[in-house]
């Protein structure tokens, strides 16, 4: 009898220990329950929404918002995509992304081993979210709701990409319990999202590039190329960055890097450290992220040794490959000489060519000494330089700073040597929060010369002016011709200018408007100079008599007044900018401005 009692006992104790104190989940298709909503990505900002049980699958219960639901003409469309993606989630994605990231928590906070799916409409530029506050209890987390929970947004449950939201957020899932839950760490944000991105790849979402999110997040990294890896803001170039890098990294070091990275006792950087150690690799972070900015540019697997300076899948040089950052042209003649300087941040890429002026005979002899400085002692950089040469082979040689200087000569300019592309990189935090990162100041400069020995050179890197390719004073008139691209060092704003105004371009979509505005042709300029132009905000449409003001909102305001009443007001003729109609139409239309 004691033996019974005590084995009764037993068996309670195990209940609890794997079903815990709370009340295990029941429901079933029609049932409806409130569900916290972040109202940063709801399109309405709603904080709570209803939500109706319509899939039950082996792995996720499937809620829809009632008031969207409701609100369809054609719900048979939607039951059919969510019993696609159930099953898509149930044979593909859980099982695929377990075997690689490891288990979520299961039972976890709920006692319930199916994922809770809330699709509701959310803003636009939304595919999903994760909200961390679901796997606490309400006690410590008042808006929690105490699930295993992803957030999908019903506007893009019809399409392909659907499946890549869901298994994003699931790979968050996996982390907070891998991480978090077993481990007591937070991994880094951009180490977390770029897994994250990969997940699409991973599961063959991206093996059809058209249309595909890794299309989508290559598009944007060329319009950001110089983006911090690590810091992150939330901004779609973040995502381009992450999801590039990831590329190249597992198609060098395989998808067990994804693992051993997720088994490590660390984070960030060093949990790559360690999942390159543990495969017995002798890179490390810096080599990795060293080797992908020279890949960005040549992405050619011939070049090198080991093929590390490609990307070794999917993407080859015709899909993508980086143009240069700046272009600096170099008169072929002794003394000619060229300057610059900018601030990066810790891990972001910038690739500057250095091209001559003209083809010399090969008896001219001229040679370029490069020089490199860095700003702040503490920091530390590294500068790969790729040589083109005529023949159309290239080659590699390395600028590392010793101490706060580094120079180098490069023979045969003009003649063998065709154009350089120096690559510097600063790689001085290795682990942290990566948010708001300072810049660290360096300066790059070249000098044509027949010498053929650095040591017999003067330092080249100056804070004068060059003869050819420099900025001007920042204490004199700029010089930039109308319709230029301007933007300050370490300030993310692009403007154009005309004329002494310069006005501010707002979204990726106005840049996009002109065909003629590139990326690559934006100057950099100090802010003294960038503070020489006014602001303007005054616009008008190409064919159109009205006159606009625009707010930093992305509003505009037509200024419904006389010309008369214009001049009076103090505004200026000169501060209108004519824009084309579609950057007009991108502009939510305000209230008037009557004086």
């Amino acid at each position: 009898m004691k033996s019974k009692v005590f084995k009764l006992i037993f068996l309670l104790c195990l209940a609890v220990s794997l079903f815990g104190a709370n009340k295990v989940l029941a429901f079933s298709v029609g049932d409806s329950k409130n569900f916290n909503v972040d109202p940063s990505y709801d399109n309405s900002n709603r904080t709570v929404v209803q939500a109706t049980v319509q899939k039950i699958g082996e792995r996720a219960v499937f809620y829809v918002e009632n008031d969207w639901w409701n609100g369809l003409a054609n719900k048979e469309n939607l039951k059919a995509a969510i019993a696609v993606l159930s099953d898509e989630f149930d044979r593909v994605i859980y099982p695929r992304l377990i075997s690689v990231f490891g288990m979520e928590w299961s039972p976890g906070i709920d006692n319930e081993f199916k994922i809770t799916i809330l699709i509701t409409k959310m803003k636009e530029e939304a595919g999903g979210y994760f909200n961390l506050a679901d796997e606490y209890l309400r006690s410590e987390s008042p808006y929690s709701n105490e699930r295993e929970m992803i957030y999908l947004n019903g506007s893009y449950l019809d399409l392909k990409l659907a499946r890549g939201f869901l298994a994003h957020e699931f790979q968050h899932l996996i982390t907070f319990y891998q991480k978090e839950k077993l481990k007591n760490l937070t991994e880094e944000t951009w180490l977390n999202e770029a897994r994250s991105e990969y997940a699409a790849t991973l599961l063959g979402y991206d093996n059809v590039y058209s249309g595909s999110n890794l299309e989508k997040r290559i598009n944007e990294f060329l319009r950001t190329p110089s983006d911090s890896l690590t810091e992150w803001d939330g901004e779609t170039y973040d995502y381009g960055s992450v999801d590039l890098f990831m590329q190249y990294l597992v198609s060098h070091y395989g998808e067990n890097i994804l693992t051993e990275m997720m088994k490590a006792n660390t984070v960030g950087t060093a949990s790559i450290d360690q999942a390159l150690a543990s495969l017995g690799f002798s890179e490390r972070f810096s080599d990795v992220f060293t080797n992908w900015t020279v890949a960005n540019f040549v992405n050619d697997c011939q070049f090198g040794d080991g093929q590390k300076f490609c990307y070794l899948s999917r993407l080859p040089y015709a899909v993508f490959h980086l143009s240069p950052s700046a272009t600096n042209l170099l008169t072929l003649k002794e003394g000619a000489a060229f300057s610059s300087s900018n601030n990066a941040k810790d891990w972001t890429g910038y690739w500057y060519e250095l091209l001559p002026s003209a083809s010399l005979p090969a008896a001219a002899n001229l040679n370029l000494a490069v020089s490199f400085k860095i700003k702040d002692a503490a920091s530390k950089f590294r500068m790969p330089i790729v040589v083109f040469n005529s023949d159309g082979s290239k080659s590699l040689r390395y600028l590392n700073p010793i101490g706060q200087l580094g120079s180098d000569i490069i023979l045969n300019f003009g003649t063998k040597v065709k154009s350089l592309i120096l690559i510097p990189s600063s790689q001085t935090k290795f682990a942290g929060s990566f948010s708001n990162e300072p810049p660290y100041g360096f300066s790059y400069a070249a000098e044509v010369t027949s010498a053929n020995q650095i040591s017999s050179l003067t330092n080249i890197i100056s804070d004068q002016n060059s003869q050819t390719g420099s900025m001007p004073d920042s204490n004199s008139s700029p010089n930039y011709p109308d319709g230029s691209l301007i933007r300050a060092t370490d300030d993310y704003r692009v403007f154009v200018i005309n004329g002494q105004y310069k006005r501010w371009i707002q979204s990726p979509a106005i840049f996009t408007a002109y065909p003629h505005f590139k990326w690559q042709n934006i100057i950099e300029v100090t802010p003294a100079q960038l503070n020489w132009y006014q602001d303007a905000w005054l616009i008008r449409a190409d064919g159109d008599a009205r006159v606009w003001e625009v707010n930093g909102d992305l509003t505009k305001h037509w200024l419904n007044m006389s010309a008369q009443q214009f001049s009076q007001s103090g505004r200026s003729w000169n501060m209108v900018f004519i824009i084309n109609k579609t950057e007009r139409d991108l502009y939510k239309t305000g209230a008037q401005v009557l004086k």
